[in-house]
């Protein structure tokens, strides 16, 4: 097997274009929150996007802006469950594992449905271990487990 050495120009021309520049122009905004016992729900919409070049339907929900959104549901829901009204604590990720299973094409109505499989407290800091689902209206479906912790 033959060693090859890939240069700038190289490394660019098969590059994501999204990766290097477009993750930088998302961003999302959790529209609201709905939380009972160990289950949260919310609706999430991309308030702004980046649109592939290379993906002919448009629009479609990256893993990154996702465990984004569902980092932030994961301390939210901690928070509250432990009763503080405001961050007080830094998040953790300790662990996750993603399926995706269809893609997620409308940026107006994302939805997520969190389980806490085990949410605990170990002196000050907070344990959640929760799984995910993502959809939209259009059978668009992630499955999501998080594993994290607030110091």
């Amino acid at each position: 097997m033959t060693r090859k050495r890939l240069l700038l120009a190289d490394i660019a021309a098969l590059s994501s274009t999204y990766l290097t520049e477009g993750r930088k122009q998302e961003s999302w905004a959790i529209e609201w929150i709905e939380i009972e016992g160990d289950q949260l729900w919310a609706k999430v919409v991309m308030t702004a996007q980046y649109r592939s070049a290379t993906d002919a339907a448009g629009f479609h929900l990256t893993i990154f802006s996702t465990l984004e959104f569902l980092s932030q549901l994961m301390i939210i829901y901690a928070h509250d469950w432990a009763g503080l009204a405001s961050k007080v604590r830094e998040g953790w990720m300790v662990e996750s594992k993603t399926r995706s299973l269809s893609a997620v094409r409308n940026p107006d109505d994302i939805r997520v449905q969190m389980q806490v499989r085990r949410m605990r407290r170990r002196g000050e800091h907070l344990y959640c271990d929760a799984d995910f689902t993502v959809t939209d209206d259009a059978d668009g479906r992630f499955e999501v487990s998080l594993k994290g912790f607030l110091s």
